[in-house]
């Protein structure tokens, strides 16, 4: 559930479950449980007297089966710590609060499931299950059902699932890299969308995190187009930038002190403490580093 502003994550792995669902099953997206600003990520309403398989699914393909008439699914995404202390219980919280607003509509707690999607298993996760006595049962392919917790409640680890049900398109929310154009293009389009599409995406907390994964998916050759030799060596030690470069292309562009970097160690070894004091920090380091002379 956000309590902020929408989450680039959140909006594309919700969107990825809109389109690649099961076509009996509604997606709706942001979903406020109560009067206050809480909202679920996803909640799933299966269609009356449908059945429960994954039926047309192409994502999640495993998780479809086992779902209630309702469905409050807390998505978690890649970055570092997203899963938080307290986010477990927050779900089932959210689930009460659900099943207070639809207590006339829903037949009982057991229509009503819970689902939380992380990317792996973290510490603080298996600390959560520990401190409220629930118990993961894995079920395999990345699944597993947490008991204890009143309502039937689900964990999905996408590292897992993608890679059982080679979904290349999962990846996209996993730890693994994207393969395919097909979900790379779809990666793109929500970093990069359309002009008129979506406004401010940069804005979004993830666009950073999302971009790198569509950067990352792009083969080394894409990411160098259009880049001058300069942009490419930006970032690198000075002595990175020679390796590999003809005598010729070492020295270019090069101040007097960084073109010491493309002389023999033998060469440098000569150089008295007093010059080497005389260069310029990154320079000096690199040098004393080489000929292991530490500065006195």
């Amino acid at each position: 559930m956000a309590t902020t502003s929408r989450n680039l994550w959140h909006l594309g792995f919700a969107n990825l479950v809109r389109a690649r669902g099961p076509s009996n099953v509604a997606v709706q997206l942001d979903v406020p449980l109560t009067v206050e600003p809480q909202r679920a990520d996803v909640l799933l309403l299966r269609k009356a007297d449908a059945p429960h398989e994954a039926g047309d699914a192409r994502v999640l393909r495993g998780l479809w089966p086992l779902l209630g008439t309702d469905t409050v699914l807390e998505y978690k995404s890649p970055a570092r710590s997203a899963f938080r202390r307290g986010d477990l219980l927050r779900l089932w919280g959210y689930g009460v609060q659900h099943h207070v607003a639809q207590i006339e509509r829903l037949s009982g707690y057991r229509a009503l499931t819970l689902v939380l999607v992380v990317a792996s298993i973290t510490r603080t996760l298996v600390r959560e299950l520990a401190e409220m006595d629930w118990v993961l049962v894995p079920l395999g392919g990345g699944y597993g059902r947490i008991d204890g917790a009143v309502y039937t409640t689900y964990l999905v680890v996408t590292d897992e699932v993608a890679e059982a049900e080679q979904d290349d398109f999962l990846r996209i929310f996993s730890h693994r890299p994207v393969l395919s154009p097909e979900a790379r293009r779809w990666l793109q389009q929500w970093v990069r969308p359309e002009e008129g599409t979506m406004q401010d995406v940069e804005e979004l907390e993830g666009y950073d995190e999302m971009l790198q994964k569509l950067l990352d998916s792009l083969p080394v050759e894409r990411r160098l187009v259009g880049l001058t030799p300069e942009e490419r060596l930006a970032g690198l030690a000075p002595e990175e930038r020679l390796a590999g470069l003809a005598p010729e292309e070492r020295l270019a562009g090069l101040s007097p002190a960084h073109q010491l970097l493309a002389l023999s160690d033998e060469a440098l070894r000569g150089f008295p403490d007093e010059h080497l004091r005389s260069l310029p920090a990154e320079v000096q380091d690199a040098i004393r580093k080489r000929i292991g002379r530490p500065e006195r």
